[in-house]
């Protein structure tokens, strides 16, 4: 029997819904992704270098660019998660907030999508670790587990001014330097001009708020967590002596100011107010468009020749509750390996890719400001650690960072910031645990 018109059509249409199964609309078909991040100035960038070619590749995906300042990207972040709200689908974050995203079960596994469509080996993966979990320490060890691609990574250096350098008769740092070349040179870069026992021109400008700080400690032997990442550890002895060297650093050999090191460590650097500074390479971004002679090495060497230096990177992470997972994923391989590799300073300022093919290119080598950018590509590999964990802006800002300005000012020894401190920051982690 021949069935009416207006009765095969419906039919038509049920059989091409069974055939197609529930949400296996195909990728590309009228998709809306938005991306979320925190780099307005280069929204032209991104938009006409990287959002543009994407769409052209993939019709029928469309990608909207969303801003925030950072302190609300933060907090944007954490309405949604506490809201279960859909904020983005791909989404760019640093490795202490990523773990926090991680922490919440946020974000969603990438580690299918990794083993389908790339290669690991083509990517610098030691930064991965800080991406499976707390330091690396996820699901099932946190081998089997990704919640964020690392698209670059920042490395601590020693900045130094080639002209004050110049001026004083000494050589530049290079990579044989030890802790105690740093300090000898930090004593005779340290001038007192007009002799009021206040130096006018420091050797050293030290990070002690976040990544000098650690490779000190993990430099000369120390550690400031246990290897689960849930205890503080400050009270050990090759710990305590790198305290007591950064301590020292400030009150007896007197080559760094405590009134700049906890407010703006690298505004003594671009005023010419200090010869080094021991920081993340990331702080080259206040560099940009500076007279300043200027080149970054190593940080020294600790006993035995060993080198540490602390890393930090950031990811894209598809968050959880995206409805568009593989779209998502799409954009962010494209934004990893097809982004202007000579536009790649102004999107992660002071950092290199970790895409090696973009790491090892003259358009990045080369970019200005120019300086021993392949340092830092012989740097990560096997001589950097990272070291973030859920609460760690709560630990380090709030808990420790009092300790170590009291204990830089004199008012308390190496030991009472280790044992104080301790006890701050062992209290936050066993709060956070035990949930």
């Amino acid at each position: 029997m021949k069935l009416p018109v207006r009765r095969t059509i419906p039919l038509f249409l049920a059989l091409c819904l069974l055939s197609c199964g529930p949400g296996k609309k195909q990728p590309g078909e009228g998709v809306t992704l938005i991306l979320y991040h925190w780099m307005e100035k280069d929204r032209s960038l991104w938009e006409e270098g990287i959002i543009k070619p994407f769409e052209e590749a993939h019709p029928g995906i469309h990608v909207v660019l969303q801003t925030s300042p950072y302190a609300l990207y933060v907090s944007k972040s954490l309405t949604s998660i506490a809201s279960g709200s859909r904020l983005a689908d791909l989404m760019f974050a640093e490795d202490w907030f990523g773990q926090e995203l991680i922490r919440t079960k946020y974000a969603r596994d990438l580690m299918p999508y990794v083993r389908r469509d790339i290669s690991l080996r083509d990517y610098y993966s030691e930064a991965l670790t800080e991406w499976r979990g707390s330091s690396g320490r996820g699901d099932n060890g946190g081998q089997d587990v990704l919640y964020g691609f690392p698209a670059c990574l920042g490395l601590t250096v020693l900045f130094y001014n080639k002209d004050m350098f110049d001026r004083a008769g000494i050589p530049y740092p290079d990579t044989t330097w030890t802790y105690d070349d740093l300090v000898r040179a930090g004593k005779a870069l340290t001038v007192d001009t007009d002799g009021d026992g206040i130096p006018d021109q420091w050797g050293l400008s030290f990070d002690v708020h976040y990544t000098g700080l650690e490779t000190v400690i993990y430099s000369l032997g120390g550690r400031m967590l246990t290897p689960d990442g849930k205890h503080a550890v400050l009270e050990e002895p090759a710990t305590l002596r790198g305290l007591e060297f950064v301590r020292d650093i400030f009150l007896t050999h007197r080559i760094a100011s405590n009134t700049t090191s906890f407010v703006s460590s690298f505004e003594s650097f671009v005023g010419e107010r200090s010869a080094m500074i021991l920081i993340g390479s990331l702080g080259s971004i206040n560099l940009e468009n500076s007279p300043i002679r200027w080149d970054l090495t190593f940080p020294p060497k600790g006993p035995g020749g060993g080198r540490r230096s602390r890393r930090f990177s950031m990811a894209f992470m598809i968050p959880g509750n995206s409805p568009h997972p593989e779209e998502a994923w799409q954009l962010l391989l494209w934004i990893l390996t097809k982004s202007p590799v000579e536009h790649l300073n102004r999107q992660y300022e002071g950092m290199m890719p970790t895409y090696r093919a973009f790491a090892a290119s003259p358009l990045w080598l080369d970019a200005p400001p120019v300086h021993s950018r392949n340092l830092l590509v012989a740097l990560e590999n096997g001589q950097s650690f990272p070291l973030f964990t859920p609460g760690w802006q709560e630990w380090r800002d709030n808990n420790l960072t009092p300790e170590l300005m009291l204990m830089t000012q004199g008012k308390k020894s190496a030991a009472e910031c280790a044992r104080d401190a301790d006890r701050r920051i062992n209290a936050v982690h066993d709060r956070l645990n035990a949930h």
